[in-house]
């Protein structure tokens, strides 16, 4: 089955939850027909929507929504649109000030711990570990520790991601390169900001893969996909230019 996902998304008190959700969706499904769409949180300390959406229901939505709850994914359904898997997933900020993805599991996991602590936590836990790029914090001391990592880590534990904060005029930074010679997979997502007006981003740049899917259990289908070495789901969709991304950057210091 043909997949479109975004692997990096966030939720935030300044989005209205139901026109994130059709966003996404539009997004999504922009990119082909004949597809399962999914979304994968990373939710940061202070946010819990995963929870939330588990709990409400059609509170938040539309009345003819329906939310069909797998565990650590929802099915997302509203009539007269296609179906969107959402998967819980949580943000960590390391001790180094990276940033590890912990997708597919919704345990609260703290920051401030060392980097290959948390990678060890999310895998233990049997979730999907994601060392996420940033502006900036694949540089320095920080560069080498991600260095460190990928000469320690395997690729079935650690995924690298990607974002629409690096420009597509931006280079592939050295150690992504490094990271898909030595196997290690790349997965893309938007990582909207917390400022109104990024929900926009939700579903603006994606991975896509083929993989065999099985309905009743979403959460064990994807962690048997992604956790394997050396996928390369392809990288589709957008990021933005140099001047889009400075801006955003802007917005996102002033909403502070």
């Amino acid at each position: 089955m043909n997949i479109i996902a975004d692997t990096h998304l966030h939720l935030y008190p300044c989005y209205n939850l139901q026109q994130s959700i059709n966003i996404l969706r539009s997004n999504l499904t922009g990119f082909g027909s004949d597809s399962l769409y999914f979304g994968f949180l990373a939710e940061r300390f202070d946010c819990h929507y995963f929870r939330d959406l588990k709990a409400k229901d059609n509170d938040i939505f539309d009345s003819a929504a329906k939310i069909e709850d797998f565990g650590e994914a929802l099915m997302l359904s509203e009539q007269g649109h296609e179906d969107i898997f959402l998967f819980a997933g949580r943000q960590v900020v390391t001790k180094e000030r990276l940033e590890i993805l912990a997708l597919t599991t919704d345990m609260e996991i703290p920051d401030g711990l060392p980097v290959e602590d948390v990678v060890d936590i999310v895998n233990r836990a049997g979730a999907i570990a994601v060392l996420s790029w940033a502006p900036g914090k694949w540089l320095g001391e920080r560069g080498k520790k991600v260095g460190w990592l990928l000469d320690n880590c395997s690729p079935d534990e650690l995924l690298l991601g990607d974002t629409t904060l690096r420009p597509w005029c931006w280079f592939e930074p050295l150690l992504m390169k490094k990271g898909l010679k030595a196997g290690y997979s790349v997965v893309a997502g938007s990582d909207p900001l917390p400022f109104v007006g990024e929900e926009a981003m939700m579903g603006k740049y994606l991975s896509s893969w083929q993989m065999e899917f099985d309905s009743h259990d979403p959460v064990g289908s994807v962690r048997n996909y992604l956790k394997k070495a050396d996928i390369s789901p392809a990288r589709i969709g957008r990021r933005g230019s140099c001047l889009e991304t400075l801006l955003r950057l802007y917005k996102n210091f002033k909403a502070k």
